[in-house]
């Protein structure tokens, strides 16, 4: 039976629209080495798709699947595709539990901020690591949220991260995925892992505005601030209070914001 994570974002506009604003040449550029022209490739957890085309611009004369759990997000997902004009694209409907895939389907096998949404990130890993060809890779990113900071600091952006971490570990996740991620490989039967970390930066004013206000707004209107008030760690009006925190950040012309993103890639032997 397929496993059901809670998804502490939600597929709410705020929380869509700010992921589709990643690229692969941001977010997979660990991932790059592994991936030629005729890669085949499964992009797990899509989302809006907008590494899904970057992946595919770098396979263009190979393939790449996404999938994801939620119907409604994968109709987003088929509107970049559309958009793109890419025929090597394909999205599926499908859980990283039990994929649909036969053994050794794929030559890369990649989540992007996914693991830390996960109740069983290890079995995940298996199910990736399955469906991945005999030499072929298994690859992972995803934030460490303990390490999320800013300047001037915050008494609201901190307690924001504090509420998120007691929201994500009540629906069975781990927030701070990142740093777990070697870990996880392991437990998983995968042993030569190539680990990396980059740094999430917001420090101009656009990047603060991106970052900022899109909190703001997710603290008020997506899954987070639904649980965190059903699960007894949040008033409506402390969030109130975070979101016009995060307000205040962004618009400090001195604001500075930073997170280390973990990053690892394994051989499937």
């Amino acid at each position: 039976m397929v496993k059901r994570d809670v998804y502490t974002h939600g597929h709410q506009p705020a929380a869509v629209n700010q992921h589709a604003k990643r690229t692969a040449d941001v977010c997979a550029q660990f991932v790059r080495p592994f991936i030629s022209p005729q890669s085949e490739i499964l992009d797990v957890g899509c989302g809006p798709a907008s590494i899904t085309v970057g992946l595919a611009e770098w396979a263009v004369e190979g393939s790449v699947i996404g999938i994801d759990v939620g119907d409604e997000i994968l109709q987003t997902a088929q509107g970049a595709l559309d958009d793109s004009g890419l025929s090597n694209i394909s999205l599926e409907q499908a859980s990283v539990y039990e994929l649909p895939y036969r053994d050794n389907s794929f030559d890369v096998t990649y989540a992007h901020q996914v693991l830390q949404h996960l109740a069983d990130p290890v079995l995940a890993i298996q199910e990736m690591a399955r469906v991945t060809k005999v030499g072929g890779h298994v690859a992972v990113r995803d934030a460490d949220y303990y390490t999320m900071s800013c300047s001037p600091e915050s008494k609201m952006i901190d307690e924001w991260r504090r509420i998120y971490h007691l929201v994500a570990r009540h629906n069975g996740a781990e927030p701070d995925a990142g740093r777990h991620l070697l870990t996880w490989f392991h437990r998983a039967g995968l042993h030569q892992v190539e680990c990396s970390a980059t740094a999430g930066v917001y420090a101009t004013k656009e990047e603060r505005e991106n970052w900022g206000l899109s909190w703001a707004d997710r603290c008020l209107t997506t899954s987070f601030p639904s649980q965190a008030i059903d699960y007894g760690y949040a008033t409506w009006e402390e969030l109130e209070a975070i979101s016009d925190g995060w307000r205040e950040w962004a618009a400090n012309p001195d604001g500075y914001f930073q997170f280390i993103n973990g990053e690892a890639i394994a051989a499937v032997l």
